[in-house]
């Protein structure tokens, strides 16, 4: 394929000398010359380039994310505008496009450029390319492409694609210098003894090829060169030995013939005129130091021009001539973090005044006439401070009415963006990339997050761009590439290993557009070495000293630990550090510091840097001279150590990868295979490898860890960028390791608990069971569903219902599944002990939800006598003054201050609600409602079996002493109690009738009756405020027995249990078996025949 030379390019073919005529050109189809191809290319993706290495097949399972937009637009060059199309090239690319302005149709050129073009975005100008005046041909269809190698400009119109082309010989020792129309123009420079002229040369009609010499140069002119040119004429600037200044004259192409411009405003100023420029019918002539510009008429110079003021625009403007306007636009300003195209303007002059009206912005820094007086430029339809600009080239033409139009010819697609870093945790990429926005004195692009699918298909889940990169960031001077070392904390933030401006560690959360939490060392110089879930490890890279921090939820860093810099990985709660001198490397639990093992390198060389993941440590020791002195792997499990390579490795779930730099067969990224466990041999080479990209992939410009590639060390893979600055998602092929919790915290209140786990690996899902420890029974399940890096579940002490449970102590169970179904599930549990939930039946004291007896002495006393949890009693709790002659119900919980409450029947017959405060002693002074005044003598039983209605509020059962019959009164939410509902006509047959509480586990309250033949019954409540049919428990059954007290769960199994005292104040406990029936009596207690009354 043919290469184009440069312009301005002598050569010394090897050809004859030429006459003035030379023979007649060859014709040639395209097929056979460096002609055009018919691609019709739509330009919709970033265009491929001869130069780019080849690919490698893409691996199974890989995934390739597009590069995102630059923010400084993919620079053009327009370098040719024609009647029907225009040719130009762009930045990136080394095609020749050519565009019709009809349907908007681009073709590539066959012919391509010496190279990619290059940009520096940071000065505004096109790197190592030369793009003179009519190079490519200027002011008609007629492309020239120019070739070095074989000494001739080949002519063809627009793309090439019909007509055939003409090729014309540049002669021995001529040199190039454009095609403006069909005219071919050539210097020569006095060399070899031939004169310092100017030579067209022009196809004829018949098919010879013309040559006309350029006359009418002043004698003694020298630095000749071409500034502008259309298809009629040519500028010239040259120098003349007796001014130092410039002169210009005009080429008339038809003729040959030179005419000098009016280049001098005042003839003793030569300074003041700094050029000038072809219109259609124009001639623009530019000053200096002024402010102005004269446009003369083409057809008559020696008329008076009209000038315009152009004060507001700097010496460096570009101007276009479009009618009798001028259009006027900027470079690019660095010191003005202008780097996207300034505004385009018209400047309209009635001789006087000149107006500035904005026809565009922004636009790029070059205009290009055409020959029907419009002009073209590069820009867009409307400036955006951050993202795409849809950057296009556009032609402005003069209306009818004087003003001007803007049409869009072609759309220029953006550049890829440079990815100057990026890290990878949990399926969550983050790159760092000159795209948004881009102002290098403070602000060089933009933090973009990915959220990657961690089942199934690989893709995209999630995508968002984030906060802007700071120039701080990393070493980001201009130009710079691969800048930024970033890290993964794998919960969804990343981190720099530079500070922010004030010194502090930042890490951003992903997603989000403003700084996460910072770290406060107080180190003039920290640098972020590692970073796992909540923990980090920071050096002072001028002071010598470490931290180790923690970025607690909710609240600023802090520093857990200040010491002497050494090697150092943080992987969960785990902190791996070597020792000062030797091989010895400790693993500690934060944040206690409590050691948890050690192993010592192989060869004990002390390491300079340490990496941890799950099961193994990776370490290496370079000394101060910078050689290597070991590298290792060690296997947590099989406690034994391998070799590894050196330098530039990472250490993932089960893998090491390593860039490879030097011979480019070899150079890429390899993978070494650990997770089967390290060779026998202590070798790191006798493991599997493979690699995952070629030097052609990643490219060779960057070997340092964590840039332009990384790892997934929370059970993930690869991710490297390409030469087109895409992401690849390589698979590791390495099975990950089963999810486990590597951090965790768990808080238990009163009445809620929460819990966070930070995950060695992402979760599909999630759910925590609370079960009441006692019976098993659960209560509550909250679920929830992927989890990266970090799950958190809380429970606020409710029933699925939505109620408080009762106090007791429950167990929690928090079982995770991994997203990638490699492994098992996690599992991890606890207990909690809720004691400001719903008051447990007969809990009086602790709120431990065990029950308690309350007992009266013959002075007055009345004692909580606390139930153990074991079956029997323990300490008290009084409260003195009571008359004797008192009954006391426990009654439950009746005032809503989730503690029970004591009813208290006085001898007057009145009914008093007493609310002790949880765990208080009741006593006459504490808190009551009256419930009645007088009239409760008639009743003989007095007994709560809880809630018998189904509404949870306790209940009443009572007894008339006269006549037998059973009344209900039913608890009510303002404290009292319902008007009584009678239940049974005649009772008096029972000798004894307990409320018991839920004796079948079906949580409502049931009833137990012993007849006088010393049968006992149960009643189960229907939760209607009704029992069923009554059921036998026991047979002649506490004979003895004076006191039957349904005491609650005082054996700590979640059922209620009976306790009895007999005659000779013996104390005897039945335990529960929750489904109605009770154990054999066990004797708890004696001596309790003292007690006035025990309930």
């Amino acid at each position: 394929m043919a290469r184009l030379g440069r312009p301005g390019h002598r050569h010394r073919p090897t050809l004859g000398s030429r006459s003035a005529r030379l023979g007649p050109p060859t014709a040639r189809t395209a097929a056979v010359l460096a002609t055009a191809l018919a691609l019709s290319l739509p330009l919709v993706a970033v265009p491929s380039s001869a130069a780019a290495a080849p690919q490698a097949a893409t691996a199974a399972g890989e995934f390739v994310l597009p590069a995102a937009p630059r923010a400084v637009p993919r620079a053009t060059q327009i370098l040719n505008a024609g009647t029907s199309g225009f040719l130009w090239a762009q930045e990136g690319d080394d095609r020749l496009l050519w565009t019709d302005y009809a349907t908007g149709t681009t073709t590539a050129l066959e012919q391509r450029l010496d190279g990619l073009v290059q940009y520096d975005i940071d000065s505004g100008y096109f790197r190592d390319t030369s793009f003179q005046a009519g190079n490519y041909g200027d002011g008609s269809d007629t492309v020239a492409l120019y070739s070095e190698e074989d000494a001739q400009v080949t002519l063809l119109q627009g793309a090439g694609t019909s007509g055939g082309t003409t090729v014309v010989p540049v002669p021995e020792y001529h040199t190039y210098r454009g095609t403006f129309g069909n005219t071919v123009l050539t210097s020569t420079s006095g060399f070899n003894g031939n004169p310092n002229a100017y030579q067209m040369w022009r196809v004829e009609d018949g098919g010879g090829i013309e040559q006309t010499p350029v006359t009418g140069l002043p004698d003694g002119a020298g630095n000749i060169v071409v500034e502008d040119g259309d298809a009629r004429s040519v500028i010239l600037r040259y120098d003349t030995d007796e001014d130092s200044w410039g002169h210009w004259g005009i080429v008339d192409l038809a003729t040959g013939a030179f005419s000098a411009l009016p280049d001098r405003v005042d003839p003793e100023n030569g300074w003041e005129v700094t050029g000038f420029r072809l219109g259609a019918h124009s001639v623009l002539r530019l000053r200096d130091g002024r402010g102005k510009a004269d446009l003369y008429d083409r057809d008559d110079l020696t008329a008076a021009p009209r000038t315009f003021d152009t004060g507001a625009l700097t010496s460096d403007a570009a101007y276009g001539i479009v009618g009798d306007k001028l259009l006027g636009l900027e470079p690019v300003s660095p010191g003005d973090n202008k780097y996207r195209g300034q505004p385009l303007y018209t400047l309209t002059s009635d001789g006087t005044d000149t107006d500035l009206t904005k026809v565009m912005d922004p636009a790029a820094h070059g205009i290009v006439q055409a020959p029907d007086g419009s002009v073209l430029v590069a820009g867009a339809e409307r400036y955006v401070e951050q993202g795409d600009l849809d950057w296009g080239v556009y032609r402005i033409a003069p209306a009818a009415d004087g003003s001007v139009t803007r049409s869009r010819l072609a759309a220029v697609q953006p550049m890829p963006a440079q990815v100057n870093g990026l890290s990878l945790g949990s399926g969550i990429l983050t790159t760092a990339d000159n795209s948004t926005l881009y102002e290098p004195g403070t602000i060089i692009g933009a933090y973009r997050s990915t959220w990657l699918t961690t089942s199934g298909t690989p893709g995209v889940a999630k995508a968002t761009v984030d906060g802007l990169v700071s120039g701080r960031d990393g070493d980001c001077t201009a130009g710079a590439t691969h800048c930024i070392r970033m890290f993964a904390d794998g919960t969804g933030h990343h981190g720099r290993r530079d500070a922010t401006e004030s010194g502090l560690t930042m890490l951003r959360a992903n997603g989000a557009t403003t700084w996460g939490p910072t770290l406060d060392t107080g180190d003039d110089s920290p640098n972020l070495k590692d970073l796992s879930g909540r923990y980090a490890v920071v050096d002072g890279a001028s002071s010598g000293d470490q931290y180790i921090g923690e970025f607690p939820a909710g609240s600023a860093g802090k520093v857990l630990q200040k010491r002497d810099r050494v090697a150092a990985a943080v992987w969960g709660d785990t902190l791996w550090s070597s020792a000062a001198t030797g091989g010895k490397v400790t693993a500690t639990r934060l944040p206690s510091g409590t050691a948890v093992e050690s192993f010592t390198t192989r060869n004990g060389c002390t390491p300079s840097d340490l990496q941890a993941v799950g099961r193994w440590v990776y370490w290496t020791c370079v000394d101060d001279w910078g050689d290597d002195q070991g590298s290792g792997v060690y296997d947590r499990v099989a406690k034994r150590t391998a070799t590894a390579p050196a330098r530039r490795v990472l250490l993932g779930d089960g893998y090491l990868v390593q860039r490879v730099g030097g011979i480019q067969s070899v150079s890429g990224l390899n993978l070494i295979d650990l997770h089967n466990g390290l060779p026998s041999s202590g070798d790191y080479t006798d493991l599997p490898s493979r690699k995952l990209a070629a030097w052609t992939d990643i490219g060779d410009d960057n070997l340092r860890v964590g840039l332009n590639w990384t790892v997934d060390r929370f059970g993930g893979g690869v991710a490297y960028a390409d030469r087109e600055q895409r992401v690849h998602l390589v698979p590791a092929g390495v099975p990950a390791s089963a999810l486990s919790a590597i951090d965790s915290t768990v808080t238990s209140g009163a009445a809620s608990w929460s819990g966070t786990w930070w995950l060695s690996k992402p979760a599909a899902s999630w759910k925590v069971t609370v079960r009441h420890k006692a019976s098993g029974t659960t209560v509550r399940t909250v679920s929830g569903s992927a989890a990266r890096g970090l799950l958190k579940a809380a429970w606020d002490g409710k029933d699925s219902a939505g109620r408080l449970v009762t106090n007791g102590v429950y167990t929690w169970t928090l079982t995770a599944q991994p997203a990638d179904g490699q492994g098992a599930a996690l599992t991890v549990s606890g207990t909690i002990a809720v004691t400001a939930g719903a008051a447990a039946p007969r809990d009086y004291a602790g709120n431990d939800g065990v029950g308690d007896v309350l007992t009266l002495n013959s002075s007055g006393a009345l004692t909580i006598q606390r139930g153990t949890g074991t079956g029997t009693l323990g300490s008290k709790v009084s409260g003195a003054g009571w008359p004797t002659t008192a009954k006391f119900v426990p009654f439950g919980d009746l005032s809503g201050d989730r503690c029970n409450d004591v009813l208290v029947r006085l001898s007057s017959g009145a009914l008093r609600a007493y609310r002790p405060a949880c765990g208080k002693a009741v006593t006459p002074s504490t808190p009551y409602t009256s419930l009645a005044t007088s009239g409760w003598g008639q009743y003989d039983v007095l007994t709560s079996p809880g809630d018998v209605s189904g509404d949870g509020r306790p209940d009443l059962i009572v007894r008339n002493a006269s006549t037998g019959t059973v009344y209900l009164y039913k608890g009510t939410s303002t404290g009292k109690l319902s008007a009584r509902v009678k239940l049974y006509d005649d009772w008096r047959t029972y000798k004894k009738v307990v409320g018991a509480g839920d004796l079948n586990g079906d949580g409502i309250g049931d009833l137990l009756a012993q007849d006088k033949s010393n049968n006992l019954y149960r009643y189960d409540g229907t939760g209607r405020g009704t029992f069923k049919a009554r059921v036998k428990v026991f047979s002649n059954w506490g004979a003895s027995y004076n006191v039957v007290v349904g005491v609650g769960d005082i054996t700590g199994d979640g059922r209620t249990d009976l306790v009895s005292r007999d005659t000779s104040g013996n104390l005897y406990r039945n335990s529960g078996d929750g489904k109605g029936s009770f154990s054999g009596r066990t004797k708890i207690a004696t001596g309790w025949q003292g007690y006035k009354a025990v309930v």
